[in-house]
Formats: structure tokens, sequence, C-alpha cells
């Protein structure tokens, strides 16, 4: 945005220069090349006045006269000047190679001024292979021309001038840009640091921080306005989070010791029944079975709330290999006693940031959902695998696998598959939420031919 802020404000001042200034320039051209040819006019009928005499008497003085004034006139100006005769012939010139007595009534300029006309313009000579600029007037007593005077300039050397003129314009126009750009720098910097300012909190409280309020005291009003109004909506989200958060929490804790209770009643009486009556006994421990998946659930939903009021903690380093190779190691004999083989493959070491306890909590759920599908005599590989930017943790069992409708789901709360008869749907969506909070994700694959590849990745330190 800074930059097409910045891109836009200076294109806005240089079209106001370019229309400002080109045609301006052209009429300054026009105006510096008008007062150039004036000014040779002028000078023309001056050399004029000394002609008359040089022309009409030519005599030794009067022709030293003339030469000394247009030699003069040369040392100062540079220029290159011609006096004629009323037929067309030199008398006098400043040029070395134009000799008294060369015929120039075939120059058109001079043709003109022999005809009582000031002549004035451009053209090309063959002569000089340049281009000139010429004033030629006559040299005229009452009704009749006695002669021409005629002044020529390379084009080239008048252009010099001119554009001299105009290089201050650019100069000025030069300068006008650079301002224009460290206004637009400032400008651009100013909106976009408080619009770069809200958007990282805006970002620090999509990934959890709650807490973070933009800055309503500083920036435009608009901008201020914005930032009251996210501020006004964090607030609301953020109380609605709490409550949620308590009522989780504030339900689970109410739930736990009545559950505790009936699990307690039900065992009790399961003890006072006698053996012959078996339809009553099946039905206390039916009772049994679903009072202990719903402290399960309540145990699960405490642990959820737990897990996402400290969404916002500080995340300390590890080695993912070391705490996954011992962790994994204390579900050994469980998986002896359930005839799955379970083989542990991680590297030396793998550094990585996380919460505290997450990787454990991990490595539990992966571990006991693969055993709960995995058939005896099957196998269960725990992976510790680095990265360049994240070392992956993979749990991989041979069990039947999911459907694509039960990947998409696995992590939902309360979500089971078919064959799951004990669990209580909190397990994934628990180890979901603390890989987010540490950084990092969570994903299920299936296999080919079956089985499921659990992965969860570490940002590395």
């Amino acid at each position: 945005m800074k930059r097409r802020m910045l891109a836009a404000l200076v294109g806005l001042s240089v079209g106001v220069l370019l229309v400002h200034d080109v045609p301006l320039a052209s009429y300054l051209r026009n105006v510096e090349n008008d007062r150039l040819v004036t000014g040779l006019e002028r000078d023309s009928f001056i050399i004029v006045g000394n002609a008359h005499e040089a022309i009409e008497e030519p005599s030794r003085k009067h022709q030293l006269d003339l030469e000394r004034s247009i030699q003069k006139y040369v040392a100062q100006s540079n220029a290159v000047v011609i006096v004629t005769d009323g037929s067309g012939l030199v008398i006098a010139s400043t040029d070395p190679s134009i000799s008294k007595g060369d015929d120039f009534s075939a120059r058109p300029e001079i043709s003109q001024a022999l005809s009582g006309t000031v002549a004035s313009g451009r053209r090309f000579s063959n002569t000089l292979n340049y281009e000139l600029l010429y004033v030629s007037v006559p040299v005229i007593k009452g009704n009749e021309v006695f002669g021409s005077v005629r002044i020529t300039f390379p084009a080239q050397t008048v252009d010099q001038i001119v554009n001299s003129r105009l290089r201050i314009l650019g100069s000025v126009a030069g300068v006008t840009i650079l301002l224009a750009i460290l206004l637009a720098l400032l400008l651009a910097s100013s909106i976009t640091k408080r619009l770069d300012d809200l958007k990282t909190v805006t970002e620090e409280f999509a990934a959890g921080n709650y807490g973070v309020r933009a800055d309503t005291n500083h920036g435009a009003s608009e901008i201020r306005t914005l930032s009251e109004s996210f501020n006004s909506m964090a607030e609301r989200i953020s109380l609605l989070i709490a409550q949620q958060r308590d009522f989780a929490s504030d339900a689970s804790h109410q739930l736990r010791t009545p559950l505790t209770a009936l699990q307690l009643r039900l065992e009790r009486a399961q003890s006072l029944v006698s053996d012959d009556s078996s339809e009553v006994s099946e039905r206390i421990d039916a009772a049994l079975v679903e009072t202990g998946r719903l402290q399960q659930i309540v145990e699960g939903l405490l642990m959820l709330s737990r897990v996402e009021s400290r969404s916002t903690g500080s995340l300390e380093m590890f080695d993912l290999a070391q705490v996954v190779k011992t962790h994994s190691a204390q579900w050994q004999a469980l998986a002896s006693d359930s005839g799955v083989q379970l083989d542990i493959e991680v590297p030396d070491t793998a550094r990585i940031v996380a919460l505290p306890g997450v990787i454990e909590q991990v490595v539990d759920n992966y571990i006991d959902n693969a055993l709960h599908v995995s058939r005896p005599g099957s196998r269960i590989v725990i992976q510790v695998v680095s990265g360049e930017d994240f070392s992956a943790l993979h749990v991989i069992d041979d069990g039947p696998g999911l459907s694509e409708e039960g990947l998409d789901k696995a992590f939902n709360r309360f979500w089971r598959a078919k064959s799951d008869e004990h669990g209580s749907g909190l397990g994934l969506a628990i180890v979901e939420r603390l890989m987010l909070a540490s950084g990092g994700s969570a994903e299920l694959m299936n296999r080919q031919p079956n089985g499921i590849d659990a992965r969860a990745f570490f940002r590395n330190v």
C-alpha cells in the first residue's frame, strides 16, 4: 500500500509538472528565440547606420570605419556580419572565407533585404553545411535601397542559449519532484504506519492474544475511528470467549462430583446384586460404562478449557526426539499386552518450541488411538523427522483408516469414528488446540493399503 500511495502522489506531481512545464518550455523557447532575433535586428540597424557612408561614399576612411564597427560587434557577439551594396556585392565581411566583391545577390535573405524588406529566420547553409539563424536588413535612403546588412549565427549556438534557459526550468522541475517524493514518503509513511500497527494488532488477536488492543490516540481521525471499532469488537469477542470458557469449565466442575457419586453408587449397587440377578447386573454394568464415558467427556472438557485458557502462554524449547523417545517407551508394556509391536525411530536431537506438556499430550493421544484400532500382531511406528522449519512427529498404525469425511471431521469436538466405542471425541480436538497454541499444526493422513499416519508439526528453534 505504501508503494501504491507513493507512486500515486509522485505520479500526480509529475503529471502536473508535465501539463504545466511542457507548454511553458515551448513558450519560453519561442520567446527566447524571438528575443534573440529581435536583438539581431536591432544590431543590424545599428550597423546600417555605419554602412550608409561606406556605400554612398566608398572612401578608404569610411570603409575602415565600417570594418572597425562590425569587427567590434563580432568580438562581442561571435556573429558573422556581411555588408553588401545595392547589387548584392560584398563590401565588408567578418568571415575570412568571404572576399570583397563576392556576389550574394542570389542568397534569399540578401535578395529579400535588397527588395526593401527585413528578412529573418533559419535555413540550412550548403556552403557551411549547418543550419543558420539569420537577420538581413536593407540599407535605405529615401525610397532607394543602397545595400544590405546580414548577421548570422549558427542555429546550434542559439539553441544552446535557449536550452540553457530551459535547463533552469528543468532544474526547478527536478527539485519539485524530489520535494514531492519526500512529502509523499512522509505522508504515505504516516498513514501506512498506523495501518501496519492495526494490522499487527489484528494478527495478534487472530493468533489468540485476546488482550491486545489498537492505539486510538494517534493517526488520522478515520484510522482512530477504525481502531476504536476494532477495540469494541475485540472487547465483545473476548467477553464471549471468556463466557464460553467459564461455562465449559464451570459445567465440567459441577458435573464431576455428581458423576463420581453416581459411579460409586452404581458400583455399590452392583456389589449388592445377587449372582442370580444377571439382568440387573448387566444393566448396572452398562450404566457404569456410560458413567465412565461421561467422566471422560467432563475430563476432556476441563482439559480443553485449560488448553484454551493458556493458549497465549510462553513457548519453551524442547528436544522433541528425546521427549518422544522417553515418553513412548512408557507405552511398551500396554502395547505388548495388546499383542502390538511398538517401534520408535527418532534422530539424536530435534530442537523445537512448544508449550510445556504438549509433546506428552500429543504422544499419548496418538498412541492411544493407534492401539485402539490395531489388531494383535500388527505394528505401530513412532517417528520424528526433522525439516528446515518444522520437525514432524508421526504415529503410524496398520488399522482400517478413515473415510474422507472422517479425516475432515476427526479434530472436531465430540466426533468419534464408528469403531470408537470408548472415546469421548475430545482427544484429537485437544491435540489440535495444543498444536495451534504452540505455533504448529496437526493432521491425519490415510496410508496405503491401510492405516493412519497421525502427524504433529512442531516449529524448530
